[in-house]
């Protein structure tokens, strides 16, 4: 169990502390003692998705604890939602994944999978923003802590409403963008600012900037998730905080196949491209032969791969290994093999903080990111879009990860990469 989070408790007392202030302010002039009332608190998020509101439920867990109200509104249905039985989940409707963007993630892939989500969420601004004026309505909202991607309909009503506002983010940049750190994401939301504002007039909503890169001066407090010193240096406004990582006081157990399977491979690579991305069916092949020859080599012995969004049809039928022997694919992912262990879903930091676990091969989100630097496991990155290039680049300099280009993927650079950082790990322990 992780012991509980400073800065978790840190960031309660502000949250605590801003409803109350605003909920004082509102009735200075009634004669009604309110701050016995529990407060109400509604969680935003318009992209959803683990490694948004998991950090922002964590925290939601400890207001509950306080007495405090929470409301989970986001697209689709949080599946982990029975870890915080206490919340209570509106919809925003289905939650949008690259699939549905028809972004298959090939090689002429770039930030513009995220471009297009920003365009779907322009377009659904309106019935977005009454969603949350009629939860906040429906459920007294006091305050409201909204995650900033592509979320403006949230910072929007507290706006209209008078309520205080906390933003949330991992990525510093998108909360205050500076111009020696170069990131083409701004570059692609900036040109759907003109259309939101004009959607924004005809159903008299306060025309605003996006959020990207500007903190709205309706943001009471906006917090940034990440590991401090991870992030380049850079001055802050006064209500832009660095915390983190908000990482869980507990989390899912191996199950029992998988315990069996760690405790019995010493060197393990645990594969993880998040709940959102996958990459073609050639890439696939590529990896997983990439898997097969280190084993071959013995450069480690044990690989689980949760696959998520890749699906066992993603793989071509074959693979053609250097020593010339093919092997079906099908064996693999149906777990005939006995050092890889195929699964759709996995317990991540269980994997991560076991001793076994010596690498990483990630697609370089936040969460996962902040997971192994908090486990001290050391990561391959192949970055697909979004903050996973910055960080993939920050993880470099920092000598905990080496990063590949889906551009040009290619089996032996995966496996020299490998094999440098499972030489520096070794190197490391003899010291």
């Amino acid at each position: 169990m992780i012991k509980k989070n400073q800065t978790l408790l840190l960031l309660t007392l502000f949250l605590l502390n801003f409803v109350n202030i605003s909920t004082a302010t509102q009735n200075r002039n009634v004669d009604i003692d309110r701050s016995s009332i529990p407060k109400n608190i509604l969680i935003g998020s318009f992209s959803g998705g683990r490694s948004h509101l998991k950090p922002m439920l964590d925290i939601a867990a400890i207001l509950i604890e306080r007495g405090y109200n929470i409301v989970l509104l986001t697209t689709g249905k949080y599946e982990s939602s029975s870890e915080y039985p206490s919340v209570k989940q509106v919809s925003l409707g289905p939650q949008i994944t690259l699939r549905d963007l028809k972004e298959d993630v090939h090689k002429e892939f770039d930030h513009k999978g995220l471009a297009k989500l920003v365009e779907i969420s322009v377009k659904l601004y309106n019935q977005t923003y009454e969603k949350y004026k009629n939860t906040a309505e429906e459920y007294n909202i006091d305050l409201f802590f909204c995650d900033y991607l592509i979320n403006e309909a949230c910072l929007d009503i507290a706006h209209a409403l008078k309520k205080p506002v906390v933003g949330w983010t991992a990525a510093l940049q998108i909360m205050d963008s500076k111009p020696y750190k170069s990131d083409p994401i701004g570059l692609l939301l900036s040109p759907f600012l003109t259309q939101l504002n004009d959607i924004r007039k005809q159903i008299n909503v306060e025309p605003n900037q996006v959020t990207f890169g500007k903190v709205p001066k309706e943001v009471s407090l906006a917090l940034v998730d990440t590991f401090f010193g991870f992030e380049l240096p850079q001055s802050l406004p006064p209500n832009v905080q660095e915390i983190g990582p908000v990482i869980s006081e507990e989390y899912s157990p191996l199950t029992p196949e998988l315990s069996n399977f760690m405790n019995t491979h010493e060197r393990v690579l645990y594969v993880a491209f998040g709940t959102i991305h996958f990459t073609t069916p050639e890439n696939n092949n590529k990896i997983l032969q990439s898997i097969l020859e280190a084993i071959n080599k013995n450069m480690i012995d044990g690989v689980i791969w949760a696959l998520v969004q890749t699906s066992k049809d993603d793989f071509y039928p074959t693979l053609n290994l250097t020593d010339g022997s093919t092997i079906q694919t099908s064996s693999i992912l149906n777990n005939e093999h006995p050092h890889i262990h195929i699964v759709k879903f996995a317990p991540q930091f269980a994997i991560l903080n076991h001793t076994n676990t010596k690498l990483y091969f990630s697609h370089g989100g936040a969460g996962s990111t902040h997971e192994s630097l908090y486990t001290g496991t050391p990561m391959l990155v192949l970055p697909f879009g979004a903050d996973q290039m910055g960080n993939a680049q920050k993880l470099k300099i920092a000598g905990v990860a080496l990063s590949l280009s889906i551009y040009t993927l290619d089996v032996n650079d995966i496996i020299n990469k490998m094999d440098h950082l499972l030489n520096k790990i070794a190197m490391n322990h003899r010291r």
